[in-house]
């Protein structure tokens, strides 16, 4: 138990590092985005992916970002960003809970359901929304008739499905773990 309690206590010093550097260095990136150094890096594809547009593949480096194309950008960025945000706060809770020596528990059951409602959230909802404005914000400088807004469903969403089954199950087992210790504890 004491090896539970010592992990958790460096899980929750992770999340709480993730949850203040991975929000500053996705706006930092689209302040530093003009910036040549960093546009080296961006086009080395250290920094950023490349984009699967309509018309092809587009390097964020090329690109002449206005700052309304900038902001269409960090919406996108910080719409797929909030599932993995909330999941960090859940998983967080979860591991106090761990570390207070609170395993089996009805709470810790909802909290995997969270999880697992958050991945189908994600495969569903703010994936493919935040694809479609990168396209957007990638495609808004070309001449009218060459902008594009796609909605896109792949194997990552397919991915995250699973993943949330998966763990929608895992609450769903432990709920049912939790209540079959609650009838042996009251069983004399």
């Amino acid at each position: 138990m004491q090896r539970i309690q010592k992990v958790s206590t460096y899980l929750i010093w992770v999340f709480n590092f993730l949850l203040i550097a991975y929000p500053l260095f996705i706006a930092a990136q689209w302040f530093l985005i003009d910036w040549e150094p960093f546009k080296s890096l961006v086009r080395e594809g250290f920094i950023f992916t490349l984009i699967a547009a309509p018309e092809g593949i587009v390097n964020l480096a090329d690109v002449a970002f206005t700052p309304f194309t900038k902001m269409v950008w960090l919406a996108g960025d910080f719409i797929g960003f909030a599932p993995l945000f909330l999941g960090l706060l859940i998983l967080k809770k979860l591991f106090i809970n761990y570390k207070s020596r609170i395993i089996f528990s009805l709470q810790n059951a909802e909290k995997y359901k969270y999880i697992g409602g958050l991945f189908l959230i994600d495969a569903f909802l703010t994936g493919p929304l935040s694809h479609m404005l990168a396209i957007l914000a990638v495609t808004l400088s070309n001449p009218p008739g060459h902008r594009y807004i796609t909605l896109s469903f792949g194997t990552p969403n397919v991915e995250a499905i699973f993943c949330g089954i998966l763990i929608l199950c895992i609450s769903w087992i432990m709920a049912e773990g939790y209540k079959l210790q609650e009838e042996q504890s009251l069983t004399i």
